[in-house]
């Protein structure tokens, strides 16, 4: 009875693994290839609904020059190329860590631009780790009906550190992502403890 038990939840928690690990997609795309990554990701034809949680990086307290511009050219493109019902989020990380949209129709294109150009403005309250922040946002935010992703925006390489920052920010979003998938199938198996123990009695 006991390997019968071992074994359903076992099984249990595979099968919920396997599914978490389908529910938010992570991309990354360095700013200078971002409009190429939109028009590769996203076809103006394509009615797909989306829920997209945009993590940028910061350096500084301002994305502003050549940054800023690509990421206002970028998003007017995301704008007209998501479908009606799609929504998008704007967090932010490194330098500053917050939220500067919260879950917003995509085409809210004028809302979207004001945002990037003040986002440290645009930002409520602060917090330590801008990458934990913009999982747990997109966890909170999940939306079955819709494709849930998490794009990674950095900035332009400059200098070695920069390489070494970029690798940081990647590492840490998948130990986040890991340890959010343990959290939910211990909860899941807590959850069903329970009833997998009546079916086992039955």
């Amino acid at each position: 009875m006991k390997t019968l038990f071992t074994l359903i939840l076992s099984t249990l928690i595979i099968g919920t693994s396997i599914a978490k690990q389908n529910d938010i997609e992570t991309k990354s795309v360095e700013i200078n290839n971002l409009i190429s990554f939109v028009v590769d990701n996203y076809d103006a034809e394509d009615l797909e609904d989306r829920n997209i949680t945009f993590l940028i990086q910061t350096k500084n307290d301002q994305v502003d020059g050549e940054n800023l511009v690509m990421l206002r050219q970028s998003f007017k493109l995301i704008s007209e190329r998501l479908s009606e019902n799609s929504t998008l989020s704007l967090v932010t990380y490194n330098k500053i860590n917050g939220i500067a949209l919260p879950t917003t129709s995509a085409k809210e294109e004028k809302l979207i631009l004001h945002t990037l150009t003040d986002l440290k403005g645009s930002i409520a309250e602060f917090y330590s780790d801008g990458i934990a922040l913009g999982y747990q946002h997109a966890e909170q935010n999940y939306n079955d009906t819709m494709q849930n992703i998490v794009v990674m925006i950095r900035m332009s390489i400059k200098a070695e550190s920069d390489i070494v920052d970029i690798s940081k920010d990647e590492q840490n979003a998948k130990k986040l992502k890991k340890k959010q998938k343990t959290n939910a199938l211990l909860i899941t198996a807590l959850a069903l403890l329970p009833e997998l123990i009546n079916v086992i009695k039955d």
